[in-house]
């Protein structure tokens, strides 16, 4: 049973929360500013386009928030790490966001364990000269 309790968050993060919950992929994007970039491990996504490709496919895995284990934000930044299940599997993830025009500008988002390495293998649009274990990768 979840134990996700969302009060006293940023309003933009608890409705991120509830679209990736309920498969709301238009719901989502709303919360993304047109000039959004999301940064994770896997490599970047630039524009509405490839946020919206790869959180429709994260929807499909049957990743869901059960618990935040920590969270702040300010007016303009949240910050946050989250027990999440990923087709049963427990998984850890954390982010943080910074806002422009009260939506998303810029992310950074991370998952450890199984989750990450669906989004390595399913054609995320990663940059693997990014990754600190590919040929010419960055530290």
């Amino acid at each position: 049973m979840s134990t996700l309790d969302l009060s006293g968050c940023h309003p933009i993060f608890v409705r991120q929360i509830e679209c990736l919950q309920n498969k709301d992929i238009d719901g989502l994007m709303e919360t993304y500013h047109r000039e959004a970039t999301v940064v994770r491990f896997q490599g970047i996504l630039n524009g509405f386009d490839e946020i919206r490709d790869t959180f429709g496919r994260y929807m499909d895995i049957q990743a869901r928030y059960e618990r935040l284990l920590e969270y702040t934000h300010s007016e303009d930044t949240i910050f946050m790490r989250a027990v999440m299940s990923v087709r049963g599997e427990q998984e850890l993830g954390f982010g943080a966001y910074v806002l422009r025009d009260g939506l998303i500008w810029r992310q950074v988002a991370g998952i450890e364990g199984g989750m990450r390495d669906w989004f390595a293998q399913n054609g995320s649009t990663g940059h693997a000269e990014g990754r600190p274990d590919a040929p010419g990768g960055r530290r």
